[in-house]
């Protein structure tokens, strides 16, 4: 879409969020082809860096406020078969119904740069124990027990060159080499299978008040250590 056709189309709105940019830009051409004006949003970020894809809540499809109804009605005909070229198989994605809500394991990887790399992995068992998924439950309490030490390590270091109550916080940040590691020899399967099990639009937890609750006590304990410098 020109740049001329994005400023006169006036305020958009989200009519659709999909897990890969093909998919988007496939929905684009379904609405296009409906006479509409969509644009799709984040394509870039979510092909350039996939395990961005739930951070940033999937690839959009927008279109202008007084199309919604229009697009929506295109979408719907879209996954009934509407545009089904004859001869050809319906390929629209059928997610599995979700169980329970669960934390955003990408989310999760974020917060670990500042709350320890062992932060994401915690959130990832207690993500697989609402599951009831026990098929990589060693393989993740290793890796925890791995970043738990290697924070512990990096928090004891820290302190006898620079104590003080944000230690283990800072202790975090200087570590997140290791939290990448972690993310993208491990971590990353969780949210892919979140994503291909549920689609991108899972229902999710608020990471908030365990984040918060982690806070408080690194908060705590670095305080504590500083008195011992």
């Amino acid at each position: 879409m020109s740049e001329r056709e994005l400023e006169n189309a006036g305020d958009f709105v989200r009519v659709a969020t999909c897990g890969t940019p093909t998919e988007a830009h496939l929905l684009r051409g379904v609405l296009e082809s409906a006479g509409l004006v969509p644009h799709v949003a984040d394509a870039n970020i979510v092909q350039a860096n996939t395990w961005m894809t739930e951070a940033v809540g999937g690839v959009r499809v927008l279109v202008p406020a007084s199309q919604v109804e229009a697009a929506r009605h295109a979408i719907a005909e879209f996954h009934a078969g509407a545009y089904q070229l004859e001869g050809e198989h319906a390929t629209a994605v059928a997610y599995a119904s979700q169980p329970l809500p669960l934390f955003s394991p990408d989310k999760a990887a974020l917060l670990s740069f500042a709350l320890t790399p062992a932060f994401g992995a915690a959130v990832q068992i207690a993500n697989a124990a609402s599951l009831g998924d026990s098929t990589r439950r060693i393989g993740q309490w290793v890796w925890l027990l791995i970043l738990a030490a290697a924070s512990v390590a990096g928090a004891v270091a820290l302190h006898r060159i620079s104590p003080g109550p944000l230690l283990i916080f800072r202790a975090s940040l200087l570590l997140s080499f290791i939290t990448v590691i972690w993310y993208f020899s491990t971590g990353m399967a969780q949210s892919r299978t979140l994503l291909g099990t549920y689609g991108p639009n899972y229902e999710k937890k608020s990471l908030a008040k365990p984040a918060f609750v982690v806070a408080v006590i690194l908060l705590i304990s670095g305080s504590v250590l500083s008195e011992f410098a």
